[in-house]
């Protein structure tokens, strides 16, 4: 079994931190975007259809860092960070899905 290295911990955290600032971006110019059309344009479908896309962008954001996570983790082969990770995976999901 190979464990994470500093420089395989510093690569993740970096790709994990641009994978977050993709997604919060990405769903903040949607909703943004769709607040002011929302204002402008009223409840339309499409408006409707940007201000969902951005909540559903940002609800999975969490879970696509879980996921790169986990790729890099097989990657390494550090199987105890993998069966750690697979249980947040799950916990998120069950969340998710006891949610709706």
């Amino acid at each position: 079994m190979r464990h994470a290295t500093d420089e395989d911990i510093e690569r993740l955290e970096l790709r994990v931190g641009r994978l977050l600032e993709i997604g919060v971006t990405s769903a903040s110019v949607c909703l943004a975007a769709g607040l002011v059309l929302w204002f402008v344009l009223g409840g339309t479908a499409g408006v409707t259809l940007l201000l969902t896309t951005g909540l559903v962008v940002l609800m999975l954001t969490p879970l696509a860092r879980v996921v790169a996570s986990l790729v890099t983790y097989v990657r390494l082969r550090d199987w105890f960070f993998v069966a750690t990770t697979v249980m947040v995976f799950a916990v998120l999901v069950a969340a998710w899905l006891l949610k709706s």
